[in-house]
């Protein structure tokens, strides 16, 4: 859902088979974020939480002095891409390379922290569905990775694996070193 802010009257209307409106303006409401974007096009609505570089920067102080993530809108990033595509329209190339530029020192920063989460989902609170899509995968990764370790434990001595591509037991392919930075591995 996307909080909005109405620009002008609009009758009740439907849209895709949904009933929306009537709206006044000044209005504040939440809708759909696909509908949001539709009437934002056609500047019947604007977002309440705009992502100038400005209000990015505002969003990327506040997450570097928090140690857990801040909160951001289930639509955070499609609002992003959306804005980016807007400016891109506009020819405002520049604008969105620096929001693009922001975002990405953003995801720098919350990274680490959905790492943390992932380690202990149970305790994920509300996150865009992007972000929680992220610690799924890594959950089931890093659950899959210790399993294969605790396996690896039990098999002392043996074999632990092959390498698929080669055929070839792991041992050979590496050898006794465990550099993984070795060319052919």
């Amino acid at each position: 859902m996307r909080r909005v802010r109405v620009l002008k009257d609009l009758p009740a209307i439907k849209l895709v088979g949904r009933q929306l409106g009537p709206l006044a303006e000044g209005e504040e409401t939440q809708l759909e974020a696909w509908e949001a974007s539709v009437l934002e096009r056609h500047g019947i609505v604007e977002p309440l939480q705009k992502l100038t570089p400005a209000e990015l920067r505002k969003l990327l102080l506040a997450e570097e002095r928090e140690s857990g993530l801040t909160p951001l809108p289930d639509d955070f990033y499609s609002s992003v891409a959306q804005k980016i595509a807007f400016a891109r329209a506009a020819g405002q190339h520049e604008e969105a390379e620096e929001i693009q530029t922001q975002v990405s020192t953003l995801m720098e920063i919350r990274i680490p922290k959905l790492v943390r989460l992932a380690l202990s989902p149970e305790s994920v609170g509300p996150l865009p569905p992007q972000e929680l899509f992220l610690i799924n995968r890594l959950a089931v990764a890093l659950d899959s990775w210790n399993k294969r370790l605790k396996e690896s434990f039990e098999k002392v001595g043996e074999e632990v694996g092959r390498n698929e591509e080669i055929g070839r037991p792991v041992r050979h392919a590496v050898g006794d070193e465990a550099d993984i930075q070795k060319p052919g591995v």
